[in-house]
């Protein structure tokens, strides 16, 4: 197979966790990234958010709505320059942090599947040499 069509491949099949990933969460791979920066507690501004996740700040901005509808994090002005914004998890927020920490992810099945395109990868270098 061609280079090209195996990193079409690997994107489905990181696609197709992502689906799976919402469905059972109810979250984006991005917005439960956007949970687990501000886990330890600490209010951060959407510049680190950015920083953390490494998305854009158009971006970050959509997904921090979004997980502010959800009911999952909050907003405050900054102590010392009130036109900055903080952001923190709620209580609801830091529940479902914890309950997708013990939840079963699925890894070990989509390393599997990534690992057949590095193997077949690696395969087809081997054989033209």
């Amino acid at each position: 197979m061609e280079p090209i069509c195996r990193i079409k491949e690997i994107y489905k099949t990181l696609y197709q966790f992502e689906k799976l990933f919402a469905g059972r969460h109810g979250l984006t791979i991005n917005e439960a990234m956007l949970l687990c920066c501000l886990k330890d507690g600490e209010a951060r501004t959407a510049g680190a958010l950015c920083d953390f996740v490494g998305l854009s700040n158009p971006r970050v901005s959509k997904v921090i709505t979004a997980v502010e509808e959800k009911g999952y994090l909050c907003r405050a002005l900054g102590p010392n320059d009130r036109r900055q914004m903080l952001f923190s998890l709620t209580e609801a927020g830091r529940g479902k942090l914890q309950q997708m920490q013990q939840a079963e992810m699925g890894f070990e099945e989509l390393f599997a599947q990534l690992r057949t395109f590095v193997d077949a990868e690696q395969d087809d270098e081997s054989k033209n040499k």
